[in-house]
């Protein structure tokens, strides 16, 4: 839902033995008959957290409900239930189903897209010539107008830091820190894949952020971005002849964006680039309307 929307509950405040009143929008639901159970349906709240729904024949109102996926609901009535597997959410017979619909009107988005930061990186060099560069303050100075424009969120390409053979600098970990900090005190979240210079100790440090709730990383699984756009992610590929699109599919009348870290042609210098823009829209299981990347500090255009 919008930033600005109420809501009454996040599946992180569910506690069992108590009843709850919850929005939430559906990733994916399938009708089963096992166990007594009516429908299987994987959720997510207002923060983008995911969790698994079961929906009981017992629920007069659920059990024969016209689901849509990408759609948001709200549901009340419903209990929690400790599984092995994690809390899952019950509708019984006191479920009550309220749609929202699936966004509002003429919803819009503001994004800032960076890409190649390479944080810690102290000179570059090209064409035998060598001069001295600060990632630090380009980044900084990205994220304040971030801030500024209160953009709905930020989406890296890969390689946020340089993370050479020496690994990352305490400091670089510190500032890159801080300043994704601030944007989760503003409310912007921060979405990223990993580029070529990642490595172990770049994703090690990502995954920190990823768990601390600073970043999120884009994968398979769309991640939509103020009721106005859905977004995927793929890592950087030494290899991309070979990768085969499984994308999650079900992102309603939501336009599509897709964040690469690869030499894509027409748009490269390159003699050998990676892939196509043709190849790529022809792979993908959905429909994409937009494809970002980064890797290419040079750059063409097509005539």
């Amino acid at each position: 839902m919008p930033r600005s929307a109420v809501v009454e509950t996040l599946y992180e405040d569910l506690e069992e033995s108590n009843q709850y009143e919850i929005v939430v929008r559906v990733r994916d639901y399938s009708r089963t008959k096992e166990d007594n159970r009516a429908f299987e349906l994987s959720l997510e709240d207002s923060n983008g957290t995911r969790f698994p729904f079961i929906v009981w024949e017992k629920s007069e109102e659920g059990r024969n409900y016209n689901w849509q996926n990408s759609c948001w609901y709200r549901l009340s009535g419903v209990s929690i239930n400790n599984w092995p597997s994690g809390k899952v959410l019950h509708g019984t017979s006191s479920l009550g189903i309220e749609k929202l619909g699936m966004r509002q009107s003429g919803s819009q988005v503001n994004l800032i897209y960076l890409t190649d930061s390479h944080l810690g990186k102290s000179e570059h060099t090209y064409s035998g010539s060598c001069w001295p560069v600060s990632p630090v303050d380009g980044f900084r100075t990205a994220i304040e107008r971030a801030i500024q424009e209160n953009v709905n969120a930020v989406i890296h390409g890969g390689d946020l830091f340089h993370n050479p053979g020496s690994g990352i600098e305490d400091e670089d970990v510190a500032v890159c820190r801080e300043s994704l900090t601030k944007l989760a005190e503003h409310g912007i979240p921060f979405y990223f894949i990993y580029g070529n210079h990642e490595r172990q100790a770049g994703r090690q440090t990502m995954e920190r952020f990823v768990d601390d709730g600073l970043a999120v990383h884009l994968g398979p699984r769309y991640e939509v971005i103020d009721d106005a756009v859905a977004v995927y992610g793929v890592d950087y590929r030494s290899n991309w002849s070979d990768f085969v699109f499984d994308l999650e599919s079900g992102t309603g009348d939501f336009p599509t964006i897709l964040c690469v870290h690869q030499s894509i042609a027409p748009f490269t210098t390159s003699n050998n680039p990676d892939c196509s823009v043709n190849s790529i829209l022809e792979a993908s299981n959905v429909p994409l309307d937009l494809i970002i990347s980064g890797h290419t500090f040079s750059f063409g255009i097509p005539k």
